[in-house]
């Protein structure tokens, strides 16, 4: 019993050692970019009905994801060969390009990507042809590391006609294992080069990573009498790629892009591409994070004591464009009108932002401040169109309307539909309000407002929301008129 109890134990002991020399190795290592140019560029996470309805339901309108890291490092073209660790585990081999800052005309005739061991097994599998030393029961072995198990491990020992193989038994004999101070446990890239600058080089790496993401979040709290507003703006970037990076320049991405491509349809289409530029927002000061770790950084300097301002939203209809980012909806008597009860009204309260663009889509939480305390209002997504942030706080049943086509006309020659559309809004109390119109241009992502008259226009307030601002009297009524052209 004592004997089974005693090879458990250095089973243990072994693989804790193995695992503590792993993390060492880790950790001298673990923010590779100290010092030098790293800069990554970070797309938002997809919201979630991406994944029920743009993937391989509908043929795969996927925005883009995860990271592209830059990296400048200091190497070693030792042989004709430059390796660089500390990378992300998650990269994606065929997005990687290497330049060499101190030889331009440097030629690359193989480029490896090499993952990390994460196992004691992988580890000790990694130094084969390695000198190593096995701290055993009876004393210390230093050879080259031959073959290694799940049982034993063979080392070669001596030289010359003394040379042998030495085999011991991992469970009960071995005890510890020293392995030399590579870098081959962790995920690394290695390309075959040919140079006329051999030794230290500075180099710039370049290659897409999944696993880093960013979302929106936005805090606001209201005054009590609802006349001014603290409003703040936060990115959180979550970091999973294996790596960390320390002095990152970061920019965060949302919106735009194009889908990968898909199979033709009967519409003519091989990809679905957005329509609208991708939203850049680039963090002033370089971040520090860590593999595993969320930071938080701010995406517009903080509004204190803001001027609020009470209006109201109309939709005439739930938002469907999310089900047409593969094809385009050329059948003109689908969903061409709206109201009654498909419509919602809701009381908003809106303020300026430092933006020239929609700020990305994220959950806003809504406060009150009421003398010393402050009170949770509401939790909603943020609307918003360049150089203003809504916040909805209650539905609002004085405000009706509704929509219809007044003309629809799809062109399959020329790939174009051209659609007409009426909204009637009407204000049923007693006090002037002014309404916002929020339009869903749903039929495909690549849209314009067509028409000179810049009244009927209006303004986006996404990818394919358009937004119309009119002032309605009490008792009052209005109507927008415009006309959308797809063309795909």
């Amino acid at each position: 019993m004592l004997g089974r109890m005693g090879h458990r134990t250095s089973g243990v002991l072994l693989r804790a050692s193995l695992l503590a020399a792993l993390l060492a190795m880790g950790a001298s290592d673990a923010y590779s970019g100290a010092g030098a140019h790293t800069s990554i560029t970070v797309w938002a996470a997809a919201p979630p009905t991406v994944a029920s309805f743009g993937g391989l339901t509908y043929g795969g309108s996927t925005p883009p994801s995860g990271a592209m890291i830059t990296e400048r490092r200091e190497v070693d073209v030792d042989g004709g060969e430059i390796r660089i660790t500390g990378v992300a585990s998650t990269a994606d081999p065929a997005s990687v390009q290497l330049r060499s800052l101190t030889d331009p005309a440097v030629t690359i005739s193989e480029q490896r990507f090499v993952p990390g061991a994460t196992t004691p097994d992988e580890i000790l599998a990694r130094h084969i042809d390695d000198p190593i030393s096995v701290v055993t029961s009876k004393g210390e072995v230093s050879g080259v590391l031959r073959s290694v198990d799940a049982q034993a491990i063979v080392v070669e020992v001596g030289t010359g006609d003394s040379r042998r193989l030495q085999v011991m038994r991992r469970d009960g004999y071995v005890q510890d294992i020293k392995l030399p101070g590579t870098s081959v446990d962790k995920p690394s890239l290695v390309w075959r080069v040919a140079t006329k600058k051999p030794g230290k080089q500075t180099v710039e790496v370049t290659y897409r990573a999944d696993g880093m993401s960013w979302t929106a979040d936005y805090l606001a709290i209201l005054n009590d009498s609802s006349s001014s507003i603290d409003f703040s703006a936060w990115a959180t970037v979550k970091n999973a790629t294996g790596a960390g990076f320390d002095h990152a320049e970061l920019t965060l991405v949302g919106g735009g892009g194009a889908a990968p491509p898909v199979a033709p349809n009967l519409y003519g289409s091989t990809s679905a591409r957005q329509s609208t530029a991708p939203m850049r927002f680039v963090v002033p000061s370089p971040v520090r994070i860590g593999n595993g770790e969320s930071v938080q950084v701010e995406l517009l300097p903080p509004r204190t004591n803001a001027k609020a301002r009470s209006v109201v939203t109309f939709e005439a209809m739930p938002d469907p464009s999310i089900n047409f980012q593969a094809y385009p909806a050329t059948e003109c008597n689908q969903l061409n009108a709206g109201g009654g009860s498909t419509a919602r009204a809701e009381v908003a309260v809106e303020l300026d932002v430092p933006s020239s663009g929609p700020l990305p889509d994220g959950r806003v939480r809504l406060f009150r401040r009421k003398n010393d305390r402050v009170e949770v209002v509401s939790e909603d997504q943020l609307r918003s169109t360049a150089g203003i942030a809504r916040i909805h706080l209650a539905p609002d049943n004085d405000v009706t309307g509704e929509r219809h086509a007044v003309s629809c006309n799809a062109d399959e020659r020329t790939r174009t539909i051209h659609e007409k559309i009426e909204v009637k809004v009407e204000n049923k109390s007693k006090q002037p309000i002014e309404v916002v119109v929020r339009e869903f241009l749903w039929r495909w992502p690549m849209w314009r407002i067509d028409g000179a008259d810049e009244s009927v226009r209006g303004v986006r307030g996404g990818a394919q929301t358009q937004e119309y601002r009119l002032a309605l009297p009490a008792g009052g009524k209005k109507s927008v008129t415009y006309t959308v052209v797809y063309t795909w």
